[in-house]
C-alpha cells in the first residue's frame, strides 16, 4: 500500500519509519494521504515538467485556482498541485495563508505592497511582482487578518 505523508517536520521521521516497519510505502503521488490534526504540513507536493517537487510552504507566494488548474507560484517558478484550493484552505497554516478570492490563496509574508481599489478591493503586489486582487467577498475578512 502506498500513502503520502502530510504531517509536522517535527513527526514526519517518526512516523515514516512507523509506517515502513508496518510495510507501508511512502509515495508523494499516492491518492491516500495521511495527515496530523492539528499540523501544518512543512512542505507541499507539486508537479512541473513530469517531475514531483516538495515545494516548502514557507516558499509559496501564492497559489491560483484557473478552471481545474491549481497552481502554486514560489520564486523559482510556477507548480501544478493535486489538491483543490478548498482544501488547500484547510491543510495551510491560517496565521500565514489566506483566501483572498474565489481563485486565490496568498501567503502574508509574500506581499510586497497593498493598494486600496475603488470598490471595496485590494490589488496586492507579490514579491514577485504578481498582482493578486483581493475581491469584495473577502475584503473585511483580509483587513481583519492583516489588523488594517
Amino acid at each position: 500500500m502506498k500513502i503520502r505523508l502530510m504531517v509536522g517536520a517535527e513527526k514526519y521521521a517518526e512516523v515514516a519509519r512507523e509506517l515502513a516497519a508496518l510495510g507501508v510505502e511512502l509515495d508523494d503521488s499516492a491518492e491516500l494521504v495521511l495527515s496530523e490534526r492539528g499540523a501544518y504540513p512543512s512542505f507541499i507536493i507539486g508537479r512541473r515538467d513530469g517531475e514531483l517537487f516538495r515545494l516548502p510552504a514557507a516558499e509559496i507566494s501564492h497559489i491560483e485556482s484557473l478552471s481545474h488548474e491549481i497552481t502554486a507560484h514560489t520564486d523559482s517558478g510556477s507548480y501544478r498541485l493535486v489538491e483543490t484550493l478548498k482544501r488547500l484552505e484547510t491543510l495551510l497554516d491560517p496565521a500565514e495563508f489566506i483566501r483572498v478570492s474565489n481563485s486565490f490563496i496568498v501567503s502574508a509574508g509574500h506581499i510586497k505592497s497593498i493598494r486600496p481599489a475603488v470598490t471595496m478591493k485590494f490589488v496586492l503586489t507579490m514579491r514577485d511582482g504578481s498582482r493578486v486582487d483581493v475581491t469584495r467577498s473577502y475584503y473585511y475578512i483580509f483587513k481583519d487578518f492583516l489588523g488594517i
